[in-house]
């Protein structure tokens, strides 16, 4: 009896090991094939981080809704996404950027595949993490051939044939968006989360280093594809003084066409641009020369933008290329202006030094 004993349970763990090894395969290549894991750096929301196998993750998440986007649409498979956060100060923090992270991954789905919201089923929560999970559960229909009915005998009385009956979906179609919070009772459903107020395709800047030297500025952005842009940048500064005769007046406008090298979020990255432009002018220090004239400009720039709030970003960038412009010289006398010469100027080298503040219109 004591043998018996021991040998019974030594017989169960090996048949509990045996199983393990069994499902656990299978279970590592579910999980490969319905999650994709997006990684962030403690304490960010930024999504795409170098070094980070993101944009694998993503490309793979896009081609299976691509495969199953009808049925995504039409709420036969949901898209849970769950985001983790425990690297900032308290669970109220950690929920808030868990949430921020899980709407940047979102939003991806939402501007580049055509999801809505009501795809989603998202969860946060203050532990475990710095990651985003995005989850499908594909029903079992997809999977598994349905059973076929017993074809009657032919000598079986003639029956009307009823419709067969459609099969449920193992889990219910949820059209709620709820979050959890990691809470010393356990993680609870909270009230519906609120729709994510994502950004539109406008974006209006503003150079910081202009003010410097006393030129306001605006410019306007449009995204009108995923990798391409085109903006508008109007700067002037329109001052002037009769005694001494002090001129300062610069007036330009440049149209610019940018690619962004990075197919991002949509307002953040690495770009290219090619620009070109007016400038008109009138400067005059007391008694010395003035000048006056037009010119026109083109060139190559580059630039980074990245987010720093929830629609405010920074723009930093650089633009070099060739200027023309035809120069009259003139010298202030008695409230006159005497012309002296036209000459004209042919300069290459640098054009635009850029550090804008970005507000990125929200739709």
């Amino acid at each position: 009896m004591d043998i018996m004993n021991k040998t019974n349970p030594i017989r169960q763990l090996a048949t509990v090991l045996m199983l393990l090894m069994l499902v656990l395969p299978l279970s590592a290549q579910e999980k490969e094939d319905s999650v994709r894991v997006f990684r962030f750096y403690a304490g960010s929301d930024k999504f795409y981080a170098p070094g980070m196998n993101n944009g694998e993750e993503l490309a793979r998440l896009f081609d299976f809704v691509q495969q199953y986007k009808d049925m995504i649409l039409a709420h036969d498979m949901m898209l849970h996404v769950d985001g983790y956060c425990n690297s900032k100060g308290s669970a109220a923090d950690n929920l808030r950027t868990a949430r921020t992270r899980s709407n940047r991954v979102k939003s991806e789905l939402i501007t580049l595949k055509g999801m809505k919201e009501d795809c989603f089923i998202t969860r946060n929560h203050a532990a475990e993490g710095d990651f985003v999970t995005v989850r499908v559960n594909i029903p079992l229909s997809l999977i598994r051939p349905m059973p076929q009915q017993p074809v009657a005998q032919e000598e079986a009385p003639a029956q009307e044939v009823l419709p067969a009956e459609e099969p449920q979906p193992d889990e219910a179609v949820v059209t709620e968006v709820v979050e959890s919070v990691a809470s010393g009772d356990g993680d609870a459903p909270q009230a519906p989360l609120f729709k994510e107020k994502t950004d539109s395709r406008f974006a209006l800047k503003t150079n910081l280093l202009y003010y410097a030297i006393l030129m306001p500025n605006i410019e306007v952005e449009w995204k009108f594809a995923d990798r391409w842009s085109a903006a508008l940048e109007v700067q002037g500064a329109w001052y002037a003084k009769e005694t001494p005769h002090k001129v300062y007046r610069v007036a330009t406008a440049m149209p610019e066409v940018r690619f962004w090298a990075v197919n991002r979020s949509r307002w953040n990255g690495l770009y290219v641009g090619l620009f070109g432009g007016g400038v008109i002018y009138d400067l005059c220090n007391g008694k010395k020369k003035g000048h006056e004239g037009e010119g026109a400009l083109a060139g190559l720039s580059a630039g980074y933008m990245w987010a720093i709030g929830k629609h405010l970003s920074l723009d930093a960038g650089i633009g070099f290329g060739y200027l023309h412009a035809r120069d009259k010289v003139y010298l202030p006398h008695n409230g006159h202006y005497l012309y002296q010469l036209t000459k004209n100027i042919n300069y290459f080298g640098p054009l635009r030094l850029r550090l804008s503040l970005v507000w990125r219109i929200p739709k």
